[in-house]
């Protein structure tokens, strides 16, 4: 569980895992130099559960760093990310981890999801439920057409996900959008299984950091706190999706499908993308220049 300042959600997150009908976890709690009271509410939890884990960086070194932390503090064959202000109905974990028991192809497990606003009322299904994501299909292609074609929200980055995948990619690299890239070579190497049910809720709140960092620009420093210049997103996942597709473990055939796919991805979107990215500075200096 990767956090900074969560202590309005922590406590409900923690109980929500603590419900959980499988209960042989670990919960390891990287807390990214909060200021608030998550310290001592983390403390309070991990003294009271011993599967429960405390680390307190120094310094806050942005959510990639600290979403790695945690992984690299793990140890079992399955993982999953926490967001500290999402909840999950006590059916989850063992859901997840079932259907990747049946289903050794794959390398995630997922669930269908519900938004909730700050006091856990049920907003309404995420779009994702309605559309029609081929991320389990059998062929790697169109996995990674969908994944990176189409509109989804990545709420597959908080499933169930399979260590060895993990630890063959770039894992949330310090990029903005690095968990699209993520997911696109989870599915490059394997389906994801979707389960039926909203088992994960969702929570939309004023302090999450799509609300208060709305330009992709401005959510780089997010991602990591040190970057710095300028930060042009859609030419950075163009590049990443690239070096996903010709590094997977895919046949010569497979890898010119995915090719073909990331070719549809640059005319539907990664062109605009681009251009947008060269304009967002433009107009940027051009408010400068007039004050």
């Amino acid at each position: 569980m990767p956090v900074y300042n969560g202590q309005l959600f922590l406590d409900q997150c923690i109980e929500s895992l603590q419900a959980q009908t499988f209960r042989d976890f670990e919960l390891i709690i990287c807390d990214n130099a909060s200021t608030d009271d998550t310290p001592r509410i983390a403390a309070e939890w991990a003294r009271r559960d011993p599967r429960i884990s405390v680390h307190r960086a120094d310094e806050n070194r942005g959510a990639a760093a600290n979403f790695n932390w945690a992984f690299e503090l793990s140890r079992g064959e399955l993982f999953k990310w926490c967001a500290v202000d999402d909840l999950m109905e006590p059916t989850f974990l063992q859901e997840c981890m079932n259907a990747l028991e049946r289903n050794p192809d794959a390398t995630l497990a997922y669930t269908g999801t519900l938004d909730i606003d700050e006091t856990g009322a049920v907003l309404g299904e995420i779009y994702d439920n309605r559309a029609n994501l081929q991320f389990g299909s059998g062929r790697a292609d169109i996995r990674f057409r969908d994944l990176i074609c189409n509109v989804h929200s990545c709420i597959p980055v908080f499933g169930i996900i399979r260590r060895d995948a993990l630890l063959h990619s770039t894992l949330i690299a310090p990029y903005v959008a690095s968990d699209k890239v993520l997911l696109a070579q989870l599915g490059l190497r394997g389906r994801f299984v979707k389960l039926e049910g909203n088992l994960l809720l969702h929570r939309q709140h004023r302090k999450r950091s799509v609300t208060e960092n709305p330009s992709l620009q401005e959510r780089a420093a997010w991602f990591n706190s040190r970057a710095k210049g300028k930060v042009y997103p859609h030419f950075r996942l163009g590049r990443e999706y690239l070096l996903s597709a010709l590094t997977a473990p895919l046949s010569l055939a497979d890898k010119l499908r995915c090719m073909i796919q990331l070719l549809r991805w640059f005319h539907w979107d990664g062109r605009q993308g681009m251009l947008d990215d060269l304009r967002y500075y433009r107009r940027k200096a051009a408010r400068a220049a007039g004050k």
